[in-house]
């Protein structure tokens, strides 16, 4: 299994070679260090680190934070432990488990019956013997579920909401991690992007932040919160979302995604800014309209530097219903004035 083997909105598998090259147009190489600072499933970063490049990734998403751990540390890893705390899982009998934590929330809603005792009872596991392990196996294990989970999920791809039928039984199935410990050395937050500029610096930053209403927190608060494991009991409506407001991003408000825009590009320190964004400004559904403008995008980049625009046309993972045709992800790339740097 590979970082790129789950469904998430936004990811930038098939645009790895447009956004590596645009980088490699521009003269920078992996004698460069390279900061991805909403970094998502974290494709983009580990794309730049096997490739050699000092890098560093960021995301709000405790989730997210907790693959880049598993995936990206430099701890050993012991496989054959986890190969057998793998194989032992995987074949435990759910219909011998007593329910638990996370068959009550989300069974017969997301997942099975069956097949939610078995997550809860992974997930308790983990938790209940993480003294076996070194940190990066206990982030690792986790990561194995997340990516469990979100195959075998009762959604269109994501947690917004759940498929209204009665989830079958798809079977839990942890598999291994391909894990490449030759990656170029990886620096790991889990912060606010704003906040963190202001104390990182690079030579290259790629910025790839919410475009629209659609909240990040609001597809995956259900993989958040089987990373984060704190059980929480209060939840909103049916889709069983826990009270989360200080994981929702200003990005996806239009009265305040530009300010933070310029905030955060104000305070980046590096020789090169590379933006990833789309032209969804047209879209079908007011939700998926972009709440930072082409117009304003560029001309806070272009306070700072030269700015170019490359685009490519690309149609997104998209499970809702909104019109994507003529869909294009654009790059903006800022070449920082060297006073500014």
């Amino acid at each position: 299994m590979k970082i790129n083997n789950r469904r998430y909105i936004g990811c930038k598998t098939k645009l790895l070679d447009f956004i590596y090259k645009t980088v490699s147009d521009f003269g920078y190489d992996n004698n460069n260090s390279f900061a991805d600072i909403f970094a998502g499933t974290g494709v983009v970063a580990y794309k730049f680190a096997e490739n050699g490049y000092k890098t560093i990734l960021n995301d709000n998403l405790y989730s997210n934070y907790v693959i880049y751990k598993a995936l990206f540390g430099k701890s050993p890893i012991r496989i054959d432990l986890m190969k057998s705390e793998i194989d032992m899982l995987n074949k435990l009998d759910p219909s011998s488990l007593d329910n638990n934590y996370f068959s009550n929330v989300y069974g017969n809603k997301y997942y099975s019956i069956n097949d939610a005792k078995k997550i809860g009872y992974i997930r308790d596991y983990i938790e209940d013997n993480k003294n076996k392990y070194n940190e990066r196996e206990y982030f690792y294990l986790i990561s194995c579920l997340l990516y469990a989970i979100d195959k075998t999920a009762n959604t269109v791809g994501h947690f917004e909401s759940f498929l209204k039928r009665i989830p079958a039984d798809r079977g839990v199935e942890l598999e291994l991690f391909s894990i490449d410990e030759n990656l170029e050395e990886t620096a790991i937050y889990n912060e606010d992007a704003n906040q963190l500029v202001r104390h990182i610096s690079a030579d290259i930053v790629y910025i790839d932040p919410p475009y629209n209403a659609r909240q990040y927190v609001n597809f995956y608060h259900v993989l958040e919160n089987v990373a984060r494991w704190n059980k929480p009991v209060e939840f909103e409506g049916n889709s069983m979302k826990f009270k989360r407001d200080e994981l929702k991003s200003g990005y996806c408000r239009t009265n305040t995604a530009t300010k933070l825009f310029e905030d955060l590009i104000d305070h980046t320190k590096c020789k090169l800014i590379v933006v990833s964004y789309n032209n969804t400004y047209k879209a079908g559904s007011i939700s998926s309209v972009n709440t930072i403008s082409s117009d304003d995008i560029i001309r806070i980049l272009k306070k700072h530097g030269k700015v170019t625009v490359k685009e490519k046309d690309y149609n997104a993972f998209n499970a809702g219903k909104t019109d994507m045709n003529g869909h294009k992800e654009l790059l903006y790339i800022c070449e920082v004035n060297v006073w500014l740097f």
